[in-house]
């Protein structure tokens, strides 16, 4: 299986983040568009329950992965952590910051790959051996727009609404982590050319989602010796037997047809609601596998529609 790290370069704010699911589903529009739709079908019928032919992470900032989600802290580490302060209140002030991070560098997973608790980032974090903020690489900014009559086409007076736009900092890379059994590199590229120039997401009809793209070979996650549990890159629904316990966060997903479905198809352009575990989600697996999910059938009225589910782990030990 080839492993491919794909360097995303925004050009222009993102309105739709990321997310493996999503990705997936632009690459199978792609295919569609580039190859017909046998070729697509046939992609996707190579699913299966023991095998995917390709696994996607989301897309993060460069060198950083998702903040782990871990058992919280006891009552015993909390004190042990505030005697690191003067007072009760900074301790207090430190912890919700802490908390609001999203990321965390893959060097802080080399250093705790082995003994993986909120206890260890955070002193280690106090001691100044690893930092734990997030990149500043993005802002998140209200943009309005007019609303528009559907039957004249006209704008209606008085009547504005608000969309959330990410807007990046020049130079900033997003990286998705891909691990391919099925397409030559060429035709990745292929894929990933159409993407780029045809837009990501939403509102990419009217410039949002444009980027620049490089696919390199190869990236090399740091992973412990003698794992206990995994933690997900991508939003991922888990099958039966999956795992045995965990500690996740979760968001509840309202998935939406692309391409020219987008705009008529019987069941209209929304999936049904899908509950998904965040990246950064830790799950302790029967045993450790290659990828854990699959597709999820029956999310449309319309047959053969499918979302995508898959989680591309990463080995740790969780203390």
């Amino acid at each position: 299986m080839s492993q491919y790290r794909l360097i995303i370069k925004p050009l222009s704010p993102f309105q739709t983040p990321l997310h493996s699911d999503t990705i997936f589903g632009h690459i199978c529009w792609a295919l569609r568009y580039l190859k017909g739709e046998d070729e697509l079908l046939k992609f996707l019928r190579a699913f299966t329950d023991d095998y995917s032919p390709i696994i996607l992470s989301d897309g993060f900032p460069k060198n950083y992965l998702p903040m782990p989600i871990l058992r919280p802290l006891s009552i015993d580490e909390e004190d042990k952590l505030q005697r690191q302060y003067r007072t009760q209140l900074e301790f207090a002030r430190e912890m919700k910051m802490l908390k609001k991070v999203s990321y965390i560098h893959v060097s802080a997973i080399e250093m705790l790959k082995d003994e993986l608790s909120y206890y260890n980032l955070y002193l280690n974090h106090l001691l100044g051996k690893i930092l734990l903020e997030n990149p500043k690489i993005s802002k998140t900014d209200e943009v309005w727009h007019n609303a528009i009559n559907r039957l004249t086409d006209r704008v209606i007076e008085g009547r504005l609404f608000a969309k959330q736009d990410a807007f990046y900092e020049d130079g900033a890379e997003l990286n998705v982590y891909i691990e391919d059994a099925y397409f030559e590199r060429k035709i990745l590229c292929e894929i990933f050319d159409f993407i780029s120039r045809s837009g990501y997401g939403a509102d990419k009809s009217v410039g949002r989602g444009a980027f620049e793209y490089d696919l390199q070979d190869g990236w090399d996650f740091p992973e412990a010796e003698n794992p206990n549990a995994f933690m997900t890159l991508s939003h991922y629904h888990p099958k039966k037997d999956d795992f045995k316990d965990g500690y996740y966060d979760m968001i509840t997903k309202f998935g939406k047809i692309g391409g020219h479905w987008a705009s008529g198809i019987d069941g209209g352009p929304y999936k049904m609601p899908l509950l998904m575990f965040k990246p950064g989600s830790i799950f302790f697996p029967g045993t450790h596998k290659p990828f854990y999910g699959g597709l999820i059938p029956n999310v449309h009225k319309q047959q053969g529609v499918v979302h995508y589910g898959i989680a591309l782990p990463l080995k740790v030990r969780v203390v």
